[in-house]
């Protein structure tokens, strides 16, 4: 198995790039890490809404290593499936098999020490912060239930200064470096390049 890591400022293209790369190769497998947001059903309503989603504690980090650990294996992940609406866990998870190709795409795809020993290929996708923004709005309006007022004023208080103090510094760690104002299906060629290179280094044809 190949694993790809796809960070990126939020609204920068990661998922696109990850959904075009999955277009391409159906036998790739995508793994998000917002699906490791920890299940906040303990906390008020009013106590969730003030969680800072942009900062590395959000996540549940030793799950993902472990579902991680388990795909690179060969074997099948439970993945937690999460309700951004009410910032819970599912009851159910979503099962994800083995596959030859695992995309792995998120904020903190390349924040973990542990995570970044299992990919092959670090990508970091660049994108202006009002584009970025404009796309955030987009997506929290039409899939999260927000409001434009709420997203930016989220965006001003956690998304912005988050971004410049845990996830820039992740683009140190990157070995391909993407516009997420190209098409995708571009940013996607360049990735399945990249891997190519990797698997011919390394022998496999």
């Amino acid at each position: 198995m190949y694993c790809i890591g796809i960070a990126g400022r939020s609204g920068s293209g990661k998922t696109r790039v990850a959904a075009e790369l999955a277009r391409m190769w159906p036998q790739a497998r995508v793994l998000g890490t917002d699906a490791y947001y920890r299940d906040l059903s303990q906390l008020s309503v009013a106590e969730r809404g003030a969680v800072n989603f942009d900062a590395p504690a959000a996540l549940d980090w030793e799950l993902l290593v472990a579902d991680l650990t388990r795909l690179r294996s060969g074997a099948s992940a439970r993945v937690p499936r999460y309700d951004f609406a009410t910032h819970t866990r599912m009851p159910e998870p979503a099962l994800l098999a083995p596959s030859d190709v695992l995309i792995l795409e998120g904020l903190f795809a390349l924040f973990d020490r542990r995570v970044r020993g299992m990919l092959d290929l670090a990508v970091f996708i660049d994108a202006a912060e009002e584009e970025c923004l404009s796309r955030r709005i987009e997506r929290d309006i039409a899939c999260r239930g927000r409001t434009e007022a709420f997203s930016r004023a989220q965006w001003k208080r956690h998304s912005a200064p988050m971004y410049e103090l845990h996830v820039a510094p992740t683009r140190a760690y990157a070995e391909l470096f993407l516009d997420g104002t190209a098409a995708p299906v571009g940013s996607a060629r360049s990735i399945a390049e990249a891997l190519a290179c990797i698997a011919t280094a390394s022998g496999e044809r």
